[in-house]
């Protein structure tokens, strides 16, 4: 009997103590899909460096550009000869949610993250979001910057390569293609 009503008792905390953590889990969820639903509005929360350049140039303000690149012993990309965009902080992809780096985010400001290539920095978008800063990347990252930034050969690659593949398909019935506010993708 003892026994049954430990298990009872372990149950019931667990169970008291877990729901609350899943609720959690919906509201998170929610809040993700929230983000997620109005990127297309949002341009997918990516700017170009065109568009960057573009707000140095006429003075705007309400913007800073953090370089999350990897440290520069993290290969020929991350050397410092490379430089860096004019007015931008460098914090490493990896280090971005620490507390002291967080601190140097400011919330009233669009956040632009730029990396090599635009790829990772992308995954820093949506926890930015979630925590209240208004973050975008930089499409194409440095590549897209500069024009002799070693990745941007890769970029180059990377997009020529689907020219070269013909991989099998299926194909789905006429009419019946994804749709996205009536735009065939």
């Amino acid at each position: 009997m003892k026994n049954k009503l430990m298990i009872l008792l372990v149950a019931a905390l667990f169970l008291t103590t877990a729901t609350p953590a899943f609720a959690g889990d919906a509201d998170l969820t929610a809040r993700i899909n929230e983000i997620l639903s109005k990127g297309p509005a949002n341009d997918n929360y990516h700017v170009t460096a065109k568009q960057v350049n573009a707000w140095m140039k006429t003075g705007e303000k309400d913007f800073l550009v953090v370089d999350v690149r990897m440290p520069p012993d993290d290969g020929e990309w991350g050397k410092p000869e490379y430089g860096k965009i004019p007015g931008s902080i460098y914090v490493p992809y990896t280090e971005l949610f620490r507390p002291a780096n967080l601190e140097k985010l400011p919330k009233d400001k669009k956040i632009i993250l730029v990396g090599h290539m635009g790829v990772y920095e992308n995954y820093l978008v949506v926890p930015l979001r979630l925590i209240g800063h208004d973050a975008y990347f930089m499409l194409l990252g440095m590549s897209g910057w500069q024009k002799n930034y070693p990745a941007a050969g890769h970029v180059n690659m990377l997009m020529n390569a689907p020219k070269k593949m013909d991989f099998p398909l299926e194909k789905e019935s006429e009419g019946k293609m994804m749709q996205h506010k009536g735009k065939s993708h």
